[in-house]
């Protein structure tokens, strides 16, 4: 007998029916729940009215959308009905095509996307203009974009009042830097790195010396070196021999005759080199006030990030703090003494000038003595370190950062000598990086408390003291684990630096104000405000893809 032949389009039907159940997937995907069903009705009547009214406007694009669209179903159906394998297939079920509402909402986005860029290739570059001598309304494109702006305004946008004769120095910053970050990166990726340990010390040096290089560059040095004066050259001196002796005393850092002689003629040797560059009169001195645009932006997000970063790390350190405080014995009779003193000094004068019941209430402001006495006791058990600490990040935290760079700006002169002045420029970074380091307390507290208490027996176990235990094993892991929140922080405190054109300083975001004021150029606020915004996005996409790099490098955060 002839073997019977079963035609192949039954033996498909077949192997669908097997591997496929219409009941289970309607049921799934449609009418698994009344809002489910309403949902995929809606998505479908929108999707339906989007696409034929971006056929009529768009059709050659929408149609191809349609093709490319209906392949990726067909390539999520072949991948799981087992029938044809693809990575496309097995990314686009996964991320695309997983259910009907999903698949719709493809469609829906991509016909969306399509039109806001088309909208925006036609604003940006289609039909805008870039000349700047556009300077009458009725002569610029009404439905383009006049980059001319960016162009005629690009030196204020950079530099601000920066003095145009003295740019060679901006432009020797930019150069140092691109030369050790390539210089570096090369280091690392070869190997030199580990192979030449003289070029990993050389090339750390300079990184850590480069806020002054970069400040004798753009600010400039006095022909009399007044900044640095002989006061200041032997109270450097002390801290650093005292640094020195301290980590060394400590084993944190191995002791050797060498290391303590270079330490000990560093600061001298830099007093010398100060001296010498300002007789010199090589890079005279420029008015910081005259910073501006992008130069001051990477300026105050660049220090903001420097100085908060160790700020941050020694309040988490000391809220953490478990030294032996102070006995109650000996913080009450201080405090009772204290505040005896404050009712019979200063509590009279007030009530005798008090105007109303607040001044009257202020007077007995001794009563906040004791009530500090109580919480330093309880809560704190005398730790006046912890305490410390966790008042400043509360209360630094609990204020706006407008109103700190507002005090920092009117009260820096009270904390300066007489006939002694601060620019708004320090006074401005010093303020926010108190701001940020209040924050960055609190991430790398976050770590320290994240790390096991097992971490801290092991290094008791070893024989190391409390400064070695921190140096090599607790915050080397807490700082890992919370990378991801201290660039966050750093992003943030770049796209704040905005912020300072509140207080008068035409960083990038100030200085479009200027140059939108100007009649020239009068109209042209979306065209500034784009490039601005393009200019942070790039900053923040920098310090994201290297956060991201540092992690899979340490092997964290992978999903």
């Amino acid at each position: 007998m002839a073997a019977t032949t079963v035609p192949f389009r039954e033996r498909f039907q077949e192997s669908i029916s097997q591997r496929f159940n219409w009941q289970y997937f309607l049921q799934d995907n449609v009418t698994g729940s009344w809002f489910l069903t309403v949902w995929v009705v809606i998505l479908l009547l929108a999707t339906l009215g989007l696409t034929i009214r971006q056929m009529g406007v768009f059709p050659g694009a929408t149609i191809i959308i349609l093709l490319a669209w209906f392949i990726g179903i067909l390539l999520t159906a072949g991948e799981g009905l087992h029938i044809y394998h693809s990575r496309v297939g097995r990314w686009l079920k996964t991320n695309m095509f997983n259910s009907i509402s999903n698949t719709l909402l493809s469609l829906f986005l991509l016909l969306v996307l399509y039109a806001l860029l088309y909208g925006i290739w036609q604003w940006a570059v289609v039909n805008a203009t870039f000349s700047q001598y556009l300077t009458e309304p009725q002569d610029r494109p009404q439905d383009g974009a006049t980059w001319g702006v960016i162009v005629g305004a690009w030196d204020l946008l950079m530099y601000g009042r920066f003095p145009r004769e003295q740019l060679y120095r901006v432009w020797a910053v930019v150069a140092f830097f691109v030369v050790m970050a390539i210089v570096s990166f090369a280091a690392n990726k070869s190997g030199l790195w580990e192979r030449i340990n003289p070029l990993r010390k050389v090339l750390l040096a300079l990184w850590v010396v480069s806020p002054v290089i970069v400040y004798i560059l753009l600010a400039g040095v006095p022909a009399d070196g007044d900044f640095i004066n002989p006061r200041t050259l032997i109270i450097g001196e002390i801290l650093v021999l005292g640094t020195f002796a301290l980590v060394a005393w400590q084993r944190v850092i191995k002791f050797s005759w060498l290391s303590l002689i270079i330490w000990a003629f560093a600061w001298p040797a830099a007093y010398i080199v100060w001296r010498a560059i300002g007789r010199t009169g090589a890079f005279r001195p420029i008015n910081v006030s005259l910073w501006g645009g992008l130069l001051l932006t990477l300026i105050i997000a660049s220090a903001v990030i420097i100085l908060s970063f160790p700020m941050g790390m020694v309040l988490a350190l000391g809220r953490r703090s478990q030294i032996r405080g102070i006995p109650w014995w000996l913080i009450w009779p201080v405090a009772i003494i204290v505040t005896i003193w404050g009712f019979t000094t200063s509590t009279p004068e007030i009530l005798a000038s008090a105007d109303n019941t607040a001044q009257q209430v202020i007077a007995f402001w001794p009563l906040l003595i004791l009530l500090l006495a109580y919480i330093l006791n309880t809560t704190f058990k005398g730790n006046v370190i912890a305490a410390a600490s966790t008042a400043f990040i509360e209360f630094i935290r609990g204020v706006p950062l407008i109103t700190l760079l507002f005090m920092a700006i009117i009260m820096a002169p009270f904390f300066l000598g007489e006939g002694a002045t601060l620019e708004n420029v320090w006074a401005v970074i010093l303020g926010y990086a108190l701001f940020s380091a209040a924050y960055m307390a609190e991430l790398i507290r976050g770590g320290l408390q994240a790390i096991p208490r097992g971490q801290y027996d092991a290094g008791d176990a070893i024989g190391l003291n409390t400064f070695q235990k921190m140096r090599f094993i607790i915050l080397p892991q807490a700082i890992t684990i919370v990378i991801p929140g201290i660039v966050g922080q750093f992003i943030g405190s770049y796209k704040s630096s905005s912020l300072v054109a509140i207080v008068g300083l035409f960083e990038l975001l100030g200085i479009t104000r200027v140059i939108v004021s100007n009649p020239q150029w009068l109209g042209l606020r979306l065209e500034l405000y784009v490039f601005v915004g393009v200019v942070y996005f790039v900053g923040s996409f920098i310090m994201s893809w290297y956060s991201r790099r540092m992690e899979a490098r340490l092997s964290i955060g992978q999903n």
